[in-house]
């Protein structure tokens, strides 16, 4: 009797491993980091909102000493990004070892990426990670920024496999987050 029932019990504690399903062979789960950089506020929505909807994790670059936005700052600040200048960050982890997959966020200064992300970027090494720009501005054109954005990443061995910007000068946050929920699906 002792016999029939461990036989039972080998029976299906075989069974059920036999039912579960193993992952096939090469298929792993994409492990994601968003990085941003936001002065407004408007690129942390969508970073945020972006995180939440592909469960990435989320580093935000900062500046050392946050500027005052005026039009002297937009000014200065569009020349310097114009320029490809960098600006003194906090300390913030530039390794990317462990993600398959990195979005990098930046509003749009003068055409250009931010400075500090500028700063972000040339400290990274992107070597093997799949990197998706985006941008947030207020006018209605990032590709210029975009492009800058990605050949500055692809000099550091990322390889750009999508981008996208918002414009998000009369959107409300509500319609920000709403429109960064669209467009996660396509990196879901």
């Amino acid at each position: 009797m002792k016999r029939i029932v461990i036989t039972l019990l080998l029976s299906l504690v075989a069974g059920a491993s036999a039912a579960q399903t193993p992952e096939p062979p090469g298929a792993k789960t994409m492990k994601t980091l968003l990085v941003y950089y936001s002065l407004t506020g408007k690129t942390e929505i969508v970073a945020q909102t972006l995180a939440r909807e592909l469960g990435a994790d989320l580093r935000r670059v900062e500046d050392v000493n946050p500027p005052t936005v005026n039009w002297w700052f937009m000014v200065t600040a569009g020349f310097a990004a114009v320029r490809g200048a960098e600006a003194p960050i906090k300390p913030v982890d530039t390794s990317l070892q462990g993600y398959d997959r990195v979005f990098v966020g930046s509003p749009v200064w003068g055409g250009s990426p931010s400075t500090p992300i500028n700063t972000f970027i040339a400290r990274a090494d992107f070597s093997g990670k799949a990197v998706i720009p985006f941008m947030t501005m207020g006018g209605d054109d990032a590709a210029g920024a975009l492009r800058k954005m990605g050949e500055r990443i692809e000099k550091k061995g990322g390889k750009i496999v999508g981008s996208f910007a918002f414009s998000t000068g009369k959107a409300t946050n509500e319609e920000l987050a709403a429109r960064t929920r669209e467009t996660a699906q396509r990196y879901r």
